[in-house]
């Protein structure tokens, strides 16, 4: 029932079957903090949330139907599931079983640190393959950027190099150009332009004049030649020109054009001192330049210009991507040829002009301002071709230096220089110090461990010389016929576990030995012996816990398989624990033990209550009277009940009224708030009637309706027509089960 105060020393009496197992298994819950050990006892097959609430003085724990939550004491529960998983299943003892055992006898703090010991394992082994893991994006990474041949810790321990863009760039271009060295050395050069004629060449031409020729011969050329030029007349050919062409025919007797003689020479003989040698040298480079003029026009210049510029571009590009030379600056010179091929215009005029009258200098501001733009003109061309002597120098300074043995390590140095880059990159960065970390913590935990297994060896070595002798002491006070030899722990393996042989007669026994035709933990040992040493190894740890004044101890049915003497030894270690642990619960199926105990135990300590049905499928907690309840069977009621039933004669009537006088105690009892001590069996269907839906005895409203009709007959006046006037011995029977199932516990 809700609201159950235990005491100081508490005896729980309870039926096999009706929850005691379930109370020990709910505190080792709340102690381990398991919700598994309470989830897994679910009533099959119904759907009512799991709820629990336990106080331990100020604080309480609760169970939400997934987790306790609130406060955790510390409890020691001893019961077949301590057994089972501690010492012994049936006939084996198992390595979960030592393993299990070594965590109980090192008690909490060693158990923290095997726990500690385990996770760090495992943490380690998340450490190790955070490395594997992260060293293997480190090689992803360094593929295709490092040498094949470099090591991952090389990779890591690279420098960082502040101009490494521009060493790879410089690499790149020294590996490229190995790898082409034979393209590289047969290729063209840039060609420099067609420098136009020098301005002096022309202003030569233009000043030039003849001072060997006579004034006489200048002033009749010159006479005669004007006195034939027709006024506005366009002449194609210049006079000078037409009479030094025709100055080789003067020297027959006759004129060559018209046939008639020449008897006056003096204008010949003047033509032949005018154009001498000088004058046809002079009238010959006039003409020549102009034909380097019509070239301009012509656009023969142009033509070569732009064939050659073209070129040199596509040279430029060919160089930048095959050798890494950067790619010239060259000038833009389309406005500069369109400038010379019209200064060439106007030169063309000027020549013109002097092969006129060749022998005569042209007047200077006739031509400098002309001159001064062709030479802009030619300067321009020039400053391009210095910049093609510039690319020219440096291709042929890289072409000289080309060396293809040298590729293997050249490629090699590249590939360093990129791995230097890419250690340094934010990726591999993040990635290194993840790695680092990861090696940092594997390291502090590997400290640690040793540091654990140290402390470890030293806690579990001082408790087992001790746990060894204690465990002995209990056995001879137990008068087994064995005894133990507890060693230190076994380390091996990944969890620590206990160690021990058992020893009878002095003989060594593995408790882990099974072979049928050897001495072995299962046929050596009777059923009463193995719990014998279950109970000593429980009760010796218990011994040496520093802590049991803090602590719980539950026992539940601690004398099975015991014979009287070990239950009276029983008894009186339970008396011993009672006056040193913070409380005692002793659960039990056998009153007289109950009885026992409350006779050893200072009973201003005791608490006793009882687990009873009070509904089929429904087990409560009622007070418990154990001096009351622990008489002889044969003179309570609920015992001539079950007499009967087993087949004992006894009155059909007076049995029949029992069932009332049973039912009316076990209610009174179960529940003396809601009903009071002298309660009918009327007042009491009454008052559950009117009880909430969740009262534990509700469920039995309608079985107790069908118990009061059926028992009222002898206790009331008779009722005419009442079928249950007679008594029948199988319908007797039939509610006595029904009595006896609804008031276990009584």
């Amino acid at each position: 029932m809700p609201g159950v105060r235990l005491g100081h020393c508490t005896l729980v009496f309870g039926e096999n079957g009706w929850g005691k197992s379930t109370l020990a298994d709910i505190l080792r819950s709340i102690a381990t903090k398991n919700p598994a050990i309470v989830l897994g006892r679910k009533t099959l097959g119904g759907d009512i949330k799991q709820t629990a609430v336990f106080a331990f003085g100020s604080r309480t724990v609760h169970f939400d139907g997934s987790g306790w939550v609130g406060y955790t004491p510390k409890i020691a529960v001893y019961d077949s599931a301590f057994i089972n998983g501690n010492v012994f299943s049936g006939d084996q003892v198992s390595a979960d079983h030592l393993k299990n055992q070594y965590g109980l006898v090192v008690g909490e703090e060693g158990v923290r640190r095997v726990r500690r010991i385990v996770e760090i394992d495992g943490e380690n082994r998340d450490c190790n393959a955070s490395i594997k893991s992260t060293e293997q994006e480190i090689t992803a990474l360094m593929r295709g950027h490092a040498p094949i041949n470099m090591k991952i810790g090389d990779f890591i321990a690279l420098e960082e190099i502040s101009a490494i863009e521009n060493l790879i760039v410089e690499k790149s271009a020294e590996v490229s150009r190995a790898r082409k060295a034979k393209e590289l050395k047969a290729a063209k050069l840039p060609e420099s332009l067609p420098t136009p004629s020098d301005a002096q060449t022309f202003e030569d031409l233009f000043r030039a004049g003849l001072d060997d020729i006579s004034e006489q011969a200048a002033t009749a050329v010159r006479r005669h030649i004007e006195k034939h030029r027709r006024h506005g007349e366009q002449i194609a050919v210049a006079h000078e020109s037409w009479l030094e062409s025709g100055l080789p025919f003067a020297d027959a007797e006759d004129c060559a054009f018209c046939g008639q003689p020449l008897k006056d020479r003096t204008l010949v003989d003047a033509y032949k001192a005018f154009f001498s040698d000088a004058y046809r040298n002079l009238s010959e480079k006039i003409r020549k330049a102009r034909e380097t003029c019509a070239r301009y026009a012509k656009g023969d210049f142009r033509n070569a210009i732009v064939t050659r510029t073209e070129r040199n571009h596509e040279l430029s590009g060919f160089w930048n991507s095959n050798a890494q030379i950067a790619r010239p600056q060259y000038p833009d010179l389309d406005e500069t040829v369109s400038t010379l091929e019209r200064i060439a215009s106007d030169l063309d005029a000027l020549l013109a002009r002097k092969l006129e009258n060749v022998a005569e200098p042209l007047n200077a501001t006739d031509y400098s301002s002309v001159l001064s733009d062709w030479s802009a003109g030619r300067g321009d061309i020039e400053r391009y071709n210095a910049v093609v002597t510039q690319a020219v120098e440096a291709i042929t300074s890289v072409r000289d230096a080309l060396d293809e043995s040298q590729l293997p390590s050249l490629e090699n140095a590249l590939m360093t220089l990129n791995a230097h880059k890419r250690r340094y990159e934010p990726e591999t960065v993040a990635l290194i110090e993840k790695l680092d970390a990861a090696k940092q913590a594997k390291t502090a935990l590997s400290k640690e461990k040793d540091r654990l297994r140290e402390e470890l060896n030293a806690h579990g070595k001082a408790i087992t010389e001790k746990l060894g002798a204690t465990i002995n002491e209990y056995l001879r006070r137990l008068n087994a016929g064995f005894r133990i030899d507890y060693r230190e722990p076994d380390y091996r393996g990944k969890e620590p576990a206990a160690s021990y042989q058992i020893l009878i007669n002095e003989q060594p026994v593995s408790p882990r030995a099974s072979e049928i035709d050897k001495p072995s933990f299962r046929n050596t040992l009777s059923a009463g012996d193995k719990s014998t040493l279950a109970l000593a190894f429980f009760l010796a740890r218990l011994h040496a816990d520093a802590e049991l004044g803090e602590t719980i101890i539950v026992l539940d049915d601690p004398f099975t398989s015991l014979d009287q003497f070990r239950r009276q030894f029983t008894a009186i270690e339970i008396k011993k624990l009672c006056s040193k642990a913070a409380q005692t619960i002793v659960l039990s199926h056998d009153k007289m033990f109950l009885r026992l105990l409350w006779e050893k135990i200072d009973q201003s300590k005791i608490q006793s209550i009882a687990l009873q049905t009070g509904a089929q499928g429904m087990s409560t907690i009622a007070a418990f009277s154990i001096p009351d309840l622990t008489q002889p069977r044969h003179v309570t009621e609920r015992m001539q009940i079950e007499e009967f039933v087993e087949g004992e004669q006894h009155e059909l009537a007076y049995i029949r009224t029992r069932l009332r006088t049973v039912s009316e105690d076990f209610y009174r009892r179960g529940d003396p708030g809601l009903f009071g001590q002298s309660a009918t069996l009327d007042e009491i269907i009454r008052r559950l009637d009117q009880a909430p839906d969740d009262h534990p005895y509700k469920a039995a409203l309608e079985d107790l309706r069908e118990i009061n009709a059926y028992s009222r007959t002898d206790n009331h006046a008779a009722i005419e027509g009442d079928p249950n006037a007679e008594t029948n011995k199988e319908e007797l029977l039939a509610y006595c089960r029904l009595v006896l199932d609804m008031t276990h516990g009584l």
